[in-house]
């Protein structure tokens, strides 16, 4: 009984080690293309074998704010170069990408130059191409409704994920918020309030974008959305 009960608890061990192997199979990377530019070349060089991956720019080439998916399939000593080349020559790469998966955001020449001036005498935590970071964009909400807004959400139109309330107690008339939105390939989000009264209003289409918004009274509509893009006069 012993025997067969130590067999089993084997068996176990082993599919479960074998599943979790299989779940880190492969990896992902996310690559965002915000460099201002089309990326021409876009390659994943193995740093072992010196193995050189097909171009994944494509042909036609990576347009700026583009995102483009790169599998890693794992295996000892994975460690590789991911590296880039822009429309207009300039050419970066990050050297010791290993095995996770992870967005990555590509930078422009000038955002690298502004990192390593902004870390002083720190400057290589600021000179690489690339962050493991989604591009994040600001909206800065203000209410211009002439009330309290006491309900304000973003929701996810893919998924149909809602956030919490950036109402919070209640946002007054006049004041602002700021909400961020983390860039993915089907972006698209809705913006809805609800004010004290209970008047309500939403802006089904909301992209990627810093950008503020003014939430309007039914009354101050110029056309048939309940938001306008643009700060208040003197803000």
């Amino acid at each position: 009984m012993k025997k067969v009960f130590a067999m089993i608890l084997a068996l176990s061990m082993m599919l479960g080690c074998a599943c979790a192997f299989a779940e880190e199979e492969t990896c992902t990377y996310t690559i965002f293309n915000e460099t201002g530019e089309k990326i021409t070349e876009l390659y994943v060089t193995d740093n072992t074998t010196g193995e050189k991956s097909d171009n994944y720019a494509g042909e036609e080439g990576l347009d700026k704010g583009a995102i483009i998916e790169i599998n890693g399939t794992n295996k000892e000593g994975y460690v590789i170069t991911l590296s880039f080349k822009t429309e207009s020559g300039y050419e970066a790469a990050f050297e010791t990408l290993h095995f996770e998966t992870v967005p990555i955001t590509l930078f422009s020449e000038k955002t690298v130059a502004d990192n390593i001036a902004a870390a002083g005498a720190d400057a290589t935590s600021g000179a690489t191409p690339l962050s493991f970071f989604a591009p994040v964009c600001t909206y800065v909400v203000y209410n211009t409704t002439g009330e309290k807004i006491t309900e304000l959400f973003v929701t996810d139109n893919a998924t149909g994920a809602k956030s919490d309330n950036y109402a919070g107690e209640g946002l007054a008339d006049g004041e602002f918020v700021e909400i961020n939105g983390t860039k993915k390939a089907d972006y698209v989000v809705t913006l809805s309030f609800k004010t004290e009264s209970g008047y309500e209003g939403a802006f089904t289409t909301l992209h990627f974008e810093d950008v503020p918004i003014c939430l309007l009274a039914a009354d101050a509509m110029t056309g048939a959305t309940q938001i306008r893009f643009g700060a208040p006069e003197g803000k």
